[in-house]
C-alpha cells in the first residue's frame, strides 16, 4: 500500500513539474505555433528516431537477459523488455532516478527472479552504462566548450561530479569490499549512536547490499568477457540514443550537422540535465536543449525541437511504460480475485 501511494505522489509531481516546465518555456514561446511547425516535420526521420529509442530498450534488454542466462536463468527477452520500460517508467517520476532498479528488482522477484541475480544484472549494466556516460559526456564538453557559459557550465560540471562519485562509490563497492565495509560500518556506528530508530533495518539492507557487491566483483572478474560485451552494447545504446537529436534536426529539414557533432552535444546535454535530481530532469532536460541547441536549430524552430525530441526520447516512452505497470497491476488483482 505505502507503494501504492508513494507512486501516485511520485506521479502527481512529476505532472506539477511538467505542467510548471511548460508555463515557462511557453511564456515565451508560442504554444500553438510550436506545435503547428512541430508537425510539418518530415515523420520519415522522426520515425528514425523513435527506431533510435526502440534499440536503446533493445540494448538493455539484451544485457539483461544476457547477464541473467549466464547466471543459470532463462528468460525471454520479452520479459526483459517489460522490466526495462518498468524501470525506465519509475526512473522518470522518482528524484535522480532513485526509483527505476528497485522497482524492477521488486517486479523481477514477483516473477522468479532471484534479489541476487537481478541486483547483479542491474549492477553490470549501471557500470557499463556510467562508464559510457561519463566518457561521452567528458569528450562532448571539450568539443562543445563554447556552449557551455553562464550557469550552464556549473550545471554540467555538478552533473559530472555527481555521476563520477556515484561511480567511483560503485567501484569501491564492487572491488574494495574491506574498504567499503569500513565505511559502512562508520556510517552505522554514527547512526546507533544517535539513536537512529531504523538502525537495524538500514544495517540489514546495507549489508545485503555489500554482500551483493561482493558476488558482483566476483562475477565480473570471472566472466570478464561478459562485462565487456556489455559494455559494448551499452556503447550501442548511448549511441542510439545520443542520436535521437540528429534525426529530428534532420526532420525540420537540416543537414548542417554530422550526426557525430550532435551526439556529442547531446552527451553534454545527458550530463547537465543530471546536475539537478528532479523526476525526468523535468525542466532542467528542456531549457538545457534551449540553451545548447539554439545554434543548430534557430530561435524560430527551436521550441518545436525541443518538443519533438522530448517526445521522442521520453514522453512516449514514460506512456508505455504507465501502461506497462498499470497492466501488471491489472493483472495481479484479477489474479488474486480468481483464487479466491
Amino acid at each position: 500500500m505505502n507503494n501504492k501511494k508513494q507512486m501516485i505522489r511520485n506521479g502527481i509531481l512529476f505532472i506539477v513539474l511538467l505542467i510548471a516546465t511548460f508555463m515557462i518555456i511557453f511564456h515565451n514561446y508560442d504554444f500553438n505555433k510550436t506545435i503547428n511547425t512541430m508537425l510539418e516535420v518530415n515523420i520519415f526521420y522522426v520515425i528514425l528516431g523513435i527506431i533510435m529509442m526502440i534499440i536503446y530498450f533493445l540494448c538493455e534488454s539484451i544485457n539483461i537477459k544476457n547477464i541473467l542466462l549466464s547466471l543459470g536463468k532463462d528468460i525471454s527477452l520479452i520479459r526483459c523488455i517489460k522490466y526495462t520500460l518498468i524501470g525506465f517508467f519509475f526512473s522518470g517520476i522518482t528524484p535522480a532516478a532513485s526509483g527505476g532498479q528497485p522497482m524492477e528488482i521488486y517486479y523481477m522477484k514477483k516473477e522468479g527472479i532471484p534479489v541476487s541475480n537481478s541486483t547483479l544484472a542491474l549492477l553490470v549494466q549501471f557500470c557499463s552504462f556510467k562508464i559510457i556516460m561519463i566518457s561521452f559526456g567528458v569528450i562532448g564538453a571539450v568539443l562543445n566548450y563554447n556552449l557551455l557559459n553562464g550557469g550552464f557550465i556549473w550545471a554540467f560540471i555538478i552533473g559530472l561530479v555527481l555521476n563520477t562519485i556515484a561511480f567511483i562509490a560503485m567501484m569501491i563497492g564492487l572491488f574494495g569490499h574491506k574498504t567499503s565495509k569500513r565505511i559502512i560500518d562508520f556510517l552505522l556506528s554514527i547512526l546507533e549512536k544517535i539513536g537512529y530508530s531504523k538502525y537495524e533495518v538500514v544495517k540489514e539492507n546495507t549489508n545485503d547490499m555489500l554482500k551483493n557487491y561482493y558476488e558482483g566483483s566476483k562475477f565480473i572478474k570471472k566472466n570478464k568477457n561478459i562485462f565487456i560485451k556489455a559494455l559494448l552494447i551499452v556503447l550501442v545504446q548511448m549511441l542510439a540514443y545520443y542520436s535521437v537529436p540528429y534525426f529530428v534536426y534532420r526532420s525540420f529539414g537540416l543537414n548542417q550537422y554530422s550526426i557525430i557533432s550532435i551526439i556529442f552535444m547531446q552527451a553534454t546535454l545527458f550530463i547537465t540535465s543530471s546536475s539537478i535530481p528532479l523526476p525526468g530532469s523535468i525542466g532542467i532536460s528542456e531549457t538545457s536543449f534551449l540553451k545548447i541547441y539554439l545554434t543548430i536549430f534557430g530561435n524560430s524552430i527551436l521550441a518545436s525541437a525541443m518538443l519533438l525530441n522530448r517526445t521522442i526520447n521520453f514522453y512516449i516512452f514514460m506512456l508505455i511504460g504507465v501502461i506497462v505497470v498499470l497492466s501488471i497491476i491489472i493483472n495481479n488483482k484479477k489474479r488474486i480475485y480468481n483464487s479466491k
